[in-house]
């Protein structure tokens, strides 16, 4: 039997039998989604950042009005290093998303709100980013390295941006009426970015004439307003308020003069059957009712009286989180004496849990609701206390919710999902939960859910023939209540209500048969050349061609290192991968470099290719390096020069005893730099000086960075390099 065969067959058995040396897989990540959003009967192209998307995956965005490219395809990546990130800050964890692409059209009649992003491979899927139709003209920043340059827009307009690299700043410029309020707020949190805002609106000299509120306007997670004294063009500056940044770090910027309410008062609710009050209260009140109210400065306390009944069972909810208000709130429950009978409190995200309470007595009770925490309170703090009885608590009932909405289950193996109940109207019972409509391979036994329970695991098992891909979950739960079955479908927490398909999705996932294997290595290396580290792979009975090329997920900040993508060649079993350590890179700073494998299996079971990786941040699988001093320099004899006609650069390189050959002196420069020209500048290698020339146009610029000047030196192991740096001033 040939080799080839017997290996194919190895892979097989492996598979079957579950036993596969590595059992692993690398489901994906969904990081951002940019844009995130695009205007009612509008199309707009997408950029979907992740993790281990290879070089397709399968792209779905739950919700209506919204049709897309069924797949995402590799884009070129957008990498900005940023500003040095010094130890130790620079030991962190890091991934580097890569970069897909699709896109996305808008019904005119699409109903505005947020949409789920979800992206599947052949080793799993991922949720997370969110996706918002909008109602207003929308602009997407044109996104460039170095100092901020303001970007004009229109109002009203929703400006779609990226806080990225690190340190980064925005500016978006308008034109705006003396008298006539100006609002900006931003959605981030709302579509799960990172990004932690700080908003400022400047005039036309650059100076702050408003901040960011302490309290955002409702249904916003950062906003300003101001009314300009004088017409004229002002600035949104918007920034990280912890100084991050990255390709994640996502916003959508909205500046309008129509009216923002920053909060609403009274709540805007209403429940059938249940009186809406407001203070001040005349008399005793008697449930069901909702009582409105505000704590208007700190430390102040609103009181309330309540009709209750002997026996009677009423439940106590305080709404305020829930509705945008900052209220941390707590209520407390006294009778006629003063005594305390019951209390509710707020945690520091979510309002109290509603309170049961059965009234000892009949009388006038006495409800006071205050904020949590000392030295806040508002004429924003708002809140809606409802006292429900028996007959608006409503019949007994049940609601179910998982954390998240996409599931990876790897083929042979099983995956816990954990459902939470929420149980209304004194519903107490057990709760039976299964799976509708899996197909053959997976399994999911029945589960039921104690009386005296709120969560439960489910076990999903996906057996060794299931088909490799992603399936919509469908989880039911049932009860009995009152003598009648009753059953819901299992929901995501997160969900904003569309009707149709609830998004939960089972991916399963086929295991990687290849590892990277080696021992632990410690060395050091010079800054501005290559660095070679020398790998083995296990190749679990997989003969086909494996692609290595740098992670995207890191055991530390890569600092600017940068790799090829090789090729093992069919049954090869050892690399040598080279990494280069770029000129300017933090001197004694030990860097870990982590590699990642990727090839094409063939499935077993249906005869399908896969794209599969392995992919560890385990230190023995990592590049450690000591970073040293380069064997090259170069300097020059101006540190700025002005952008006019030509300009001579006295240029001078450094080479150690080891070093030989002439060095290439040039001047690197950002895409949207334009207008300047620079002559070829060979060092010879007798020689350590020379002259570089730069040329510029009318028309050259902008200038909101350094130029680079890099030298390099060819050598049989690779270039050597050194950079320094000129500004240019127009």
């Amino acid at each position: 039997m040939n080799r080839s065969l017997l290996g194919f067959l190895l892979c097989v058995l492996c598979v079957l039998c579950g036993e596969n040396s590595s059992a692993s897989a690398n489901p994906p990540t969904a990081s951002y989604i940019f844009p995130a959003g695009a205007q009612r009967g509008t199309s707009v192209d997408v950029r979907v950042g992740g993790l281990f998307l290879h070089d397709k995956c399968d792209f779905h965005i739950v919700g209506s009005g919204i049709t897309h490219s069924p797949h995402l395809t590799p884009a070129k990546r957008i990498w900005f290093e940023g500003p040095l990130l010094p130890i130790p800050e620079s030991q962190q964890q890091e991934d580097y998303p890569a970069d897909m692409q699709g896109k996305i059209t808008v019904a005119k009649d699409a109903p505005p709100g947020e949409r789920r992003v979800q992206v599947f491979t052949s080793q799993g899927g991922a949720g997370g980013p969110v996706f918002i139709v909008g109602e207003l003209p929308e602009v997407i920043e044109k996104e460039i390295d170095g100092e901020p340059i303001p970007v004009p827009i229109k109002l009203p307009v929703t400006a779609n941006g990226r806080i990225f690299p690190r340190e980064d700043v925005d500016l978006w410029e308008f034109d705006a009426e003396a008298g006539k309020t100006v609002t900006a707020f931003v959605h981030t949190k709302s579509i799960k970015s990172p990004l932690v805002t700080r908003l400022d609106i400047l005039d036309s000299s650059g100076k702050v004439i408003a901040e960011e509120m302490l309290h955002p306007c409702i249904r916003t997670d950062g906003s300003v307003k101001f009314t300009p004294k004088v017409s004229g063009k002002y600035r949104v500056r918007i920034r990280d308020a912890r100084t991050l940044g990255g390709p994640a770090y996502v916003y959508r910027l909205t500046v309008t003069t129509e009216n923002v309410p920053a909060f609403h008062y009274p709540i805007r609710v209403i429940t059938p059957g249940v009186k809406e009050i407001l203070p001040p209260q005349t008399g005793a009140l008697a449930p069901p009712v909702a009582l409105h109210g505000q704590i208007e400065k700190a430390g102040a306390v609103t009181e309330w009286k309540v009709d209750l009944k002997k026996g009677e069972k009423y439940t106590f909810e305080l709404q305020a989180r829930k509705f945008d208000s900052p209220l941390c709130g707590v209520f407390t429950l006294y009778d006629a004496t003063g005594k305390e009978l019951a209390k509710g409190e707020a945690s520091e995200t979510a309002d109290p849990p509603r309170l049961p309470f059965t009234t000892p007595a009949d009388g006038t009770y006495t409800l006071k609701v205050r904020e949590k925490f000392r030295g806040r309170g508002g004429e924003n703090f708002v809140y809606r206390l409802v006292v429900w009885d028996t007959s608006t608590l409503g019949d007994p009932s049940f609601s179910l919710a998982v954390a998240t909405d996409v599931f990876t289950v790897q083929r042979g193996a099983a995956v816990k999902v954990k459902v939470t109940a929420e149980r209304h109207g004194g519903f107490a019972g057990p709760i039976e939960i299964k799976a509708q409509g899996l197909p053959e391979g997976i399994e999911m036994k029945p589960v039921t859910m104690n009386g005296n329970q709120n969560t439960v695991d489910l076990t999903i098992t996906a057996g060794p023939k299931a088909i490799i891909g992603a399936i919509p979950l469908k989880l039911q739960g049932s009860a009995t209540i009152n003598g009648k079955v009753k059953s819901t479908e299992v929901d995501f927490a997160g969900r904003r209500w569309y009707p149709g398909d609830s998004g939960l999705r089972l991916v399963v996932a086929f295991p990687t048969p290849f590892k990277i294997i080696d021992q632990y290595v410690m060395t050091n290396a010079p800054r501005g050349e290559t660095y070679r580290r020398k790998y083995k792979v296990d190749r679990g009975g997989f003969d086909g061609p494996i692609q290595i090329q740098l992670a995207e997920k890191q055991a530390r900040h890569l600092q600017g290192v940068t790799g090829p993508v090789i090729v093992l060649k069919p049954g090869e079993t050892e690399f040598e991968y080279p990494a280069f350590l770029p000129p300017w890179m933090e001197l004694g700073r030990t860097c870990r470099v982590c590699v990642m494998a990727t090839a094409k299996v063939k499935d077993p079971v249906d005869g399908r290719e896969h794209t599969v990786s392995f992919s560890s941040v385990d230190q023995n699988q990592q590049m450690i390096v000591v970073v040293g001093p380069g064997r090259l320099g170069v300097s020059i004899d101006k540190t700025s020069v002005r952008a006019e006609g030509e300009v001579k650069l006295a240029v001078k390189v450094s080479r150690s005893k080891n070093l030989t050959g002439p060095a290439t002196v040039e001047l690197v420069l950002p895409d949207h730099i334009r207008g300047v020209s620079v002559s070829k500048l060979v060092v010879a290698a007798d020689s350590d000086t020379g002259e570089l020339v730069l040329k510029f146009e009318s028309d050259t610029g902008p200038f909101n960075m350094p130029l680079v000047v890099r030298a390099t030196i060819s050598t049989d192991t690779g270039p050597v390099t050194a950079e320094t740096k000129v500004e240019v001033v127009k």
